[in-house]
């Protein structure tokens, strides 16, 4: 009986420690299902910080070794970092998120990890290792085979990657394997892979399909999903568009532009759909809609750059504060540090003192090792003077660069008002034709201009096809009296050098409007590129009425010029070299005004 009641009470101890070992298991697992969804909802909100914070923390709460909490942590970091924009460290965390869901066996983890680092490599530009990204995960999710979602997202990773290429049937094929795959099954994905086959349709030529399928996809699409509404309604305006269904097009873009203002009214969305509409104003033959529709969408690229200036502006003084306040941290622990040094100096010295025999001793390596740590602050200290030098000089560098972006907004809406001037002219003419004709060639220009105002500087090459175009342009509005030239030296040519970006063309404007516009018979201009001493050089010359023969309004300047000598004299500065261009008054024999010419040297 006594060895029967041993037997009970040993099994009943063991049930109890296994029931304990459960419970501790199970609590366990739903604490580390509750850290999951946590960083599921603060990825979900776009909260970077938070959610750094929190994957840091569950990092360094966990053993070494690999687990499903290990592989989630490091793949929300990754996406923390990512949102937080620090690239480099979201494909370093991606990349270890791999090698755990490796460790693990787990390949659903792994492709979804896989997938992250070819985002990261898109949004980075690196495209060629993106499309690796895209094969080897593709390969895998085929093989692979039993996680759908994860297939489905490889396949229009790879249509993407075609349309990339501009190979648009593999696109297609992609894209419609995937929805295959997809079937039924409600799920975003489904969605966005609708809408990617109906533009790569479109281009195709299967317009009415590519309607088709985009009317699908505002019906599945959520109704208070806004702003994704708004740009399926612009898509399927492209599409209208490009069937000839002009009108239907220009109702499927109104009712983008609507939906748009509900939801904040996207800039980048606004200019598309002012640009499209444009299109289709155009081929209705409405030339004071298209000119409408052109004029509005200018303006909205300027608020944009505006904005996308002050934006830029409060991210540098937020980067310089930041800077600052590591900078005096870093001076604060080094004050702490050598506060620490002082006091165990001085009980060195304390001790010292109470061994007369080791005094001297004591003394010696004292001093010694006082001056080794003087030495060291002192290199120290040349080392942060450096670094303060290096931000005063960077500092510097980027107030120019904002200086120069500043005129070169201001040279731009110049150079557009001009040119719109002339279409209006041309309109009140009533030379309808050549109007039109002129709108068509300053859409070309504009996108030279839009091009050519981001960059400092371009090829002579570039330099040489835009004044053409430009001065083509022109002619249309002079007719044919307007002749011109366009020339470079040989040997300026095959050196193929940098000249700045929109200086030239308000010379050659001025000359065009000023000095050849109001000259009777014929007119030339001639657009000559040397180089003088090693500085490339150009020469504008017309023979127009010159200056003399039209006074300038009193109290009024060119603005092109005067923001061309300035956007000149901040390059000088920046390139530390001469620069600058003098205007000089043709005259014939009997001393009457014969043209002008324009030099400039361009500051190497």
């Amino acid at each position: 009986m006594i060895f029967l009641r041993n037997i009970h009470a040993v099994r009943a101890a063991s049930c109890s420690i296994f029931l304990l070992f459960a419970l501790a298991l199970s609590a366990q697992e739903r604490s580390e299902r509750a850290l999951v969804d946590r960083l599921k909802e603060l990825n979900n909100n776009a909260e970077g910080e938070a959610l750094q914070r929190t994957a840091d923390r569950v990092l360094d709460s966990l053993p070494s070794g690999p687990s499903a909490l290990r592989q989630d942590a490091e793949f929300y970091l990754a996406l923390a970092l990512q949102l937080n924009g620090d690239a480099l460290e979201a494909v370093r965390h991606a990349q270890q998120a791999v090698l755990t869901a490796r460790a693990m066996g787990d390949t659903s983890r792994i492709l979804r990890s896989m997938y992250l680092i070819m985002k990261l490599n898109v949004e980075g530009h690196h495209y060629d290792e993106a499309d690796r990204n895209r094969r080897d995960n593709y390969e895998l999710a085929r093989t692979y085979g039993k996680d759908t979602l994860e297939l489905v997202r490889a396949l229009n990773a790879m249509g993407s990657m075609y349309n990339r290429l501009e190979r648009s049937d593999s696109a297609e094929q992609f894209y419609r394997e995937g929805l295959r795959v997809l079937g039924e099954r409600p799920d975003p994905i489904r969605v966005v892979m609708m809408s990617n086959l109906a533009s790569t349709i479109s281009l195709s030529g299967k317009h009415e399909e590519s309607a088709r399928l985009h009317r699908q996809v505002l019906q599945e699409l959520d109704s208070t999903n806004l702003r994704t509404r708004a740009w399926a309604y612009s898509s399927l305006g492209e599409s209208l568009l490009l069937a000839g269904r002009y009108r239907e097009a220009i109702a499927a873009f109104d009712t983008s532009d609507a939906v748009n203002q509900r939801c904040g009214n996207a800039l980048d969305l606004a200019i598309d759909l002012g640009e499209l509409r444009a299109q289709c104003m155009d081929s209705l033959g409405d030339i004071a809609g298209a000119y409408f529709w052109t004029k509005h969408v200018r303006d909205l690229q300027d608020t944009l750059y505006e904005r996308s200036m002050s934006e830029q502006l409060v991210e540098l003084e937020k980067k310089f504060e930041t800077r600052l306040n590591k900078e005096e941290i870093q001076r604060l622990d080094a004050e702490n540090e050598q506060k620490a040094e002082r006091i165990r100096a001085q009980k060195l010295q304390l001790y010292g003192s109470l061994a007369v025999a080791a005094l001297a001793l004591g003394g010696v390596l004292l001093v010694w090792r006082n001056l080794r740590q003087r030495r060291k602050h002192q290199v120290v200290l040349e080392g942060l003077n450096s670094e303060l030098h290096e931000q005063k000089a960077r500092i510097e560098e980027i107030n120019g660069l904002l200086r120069l972006k500043v005129l070169r907004t201001q040279m731009d809406p110049h150079f557009i008002h001009n040119c719109l001037n002339a279409i209006r002219a041309l309109s009140l003419k009533g030379e309808h034709e050549r109007a039109e004709e002129y709108l068509e060639g300053f859409a070309r220009i504009l996108r030279n201009v839009l091009e050519h105002s981001v960059r400092d500087r371009i090829t002579l090459d570039e330099e040489i096809a835009f004044l053409n175009d430009y001065v083509r342009l022109e002619q249309l509005r002079l007719g044919n009296d307007l002749t011109w030239s366009i020339t470079a030296d040989d040997a300026l040519l095959n050196e193929e050098p940098q000249v700045p970006s929109l200086l030239v063309q308000p010379f050659v404007e001025n000359a065009i409007w000023h000095g050849l516009a109001p000259k009777q018979g014929p007119k030339h201009l001639a657009i000559h590129f040397f180089q003088v001493d090693g500085v490339v050089t150009c020469r504008v010359q017309d023979n127009g009425v010159g200056r003399t023969e039209k006074a300038p309004t009193p109290g009024r300047t060119s603005l092109g010029l005067k923001l061309t000598g300035e956007r000149l004299e901040l390059l000088t500065e920046r390139m530390r070299s001469a620069g600058g261009f003098r205007v000089e008054d043709l005259k014939d024999p009997g001393g009457t005004p014969a043209g002008t010419l324009v030099e400039m040297r361009f500051a190497g």
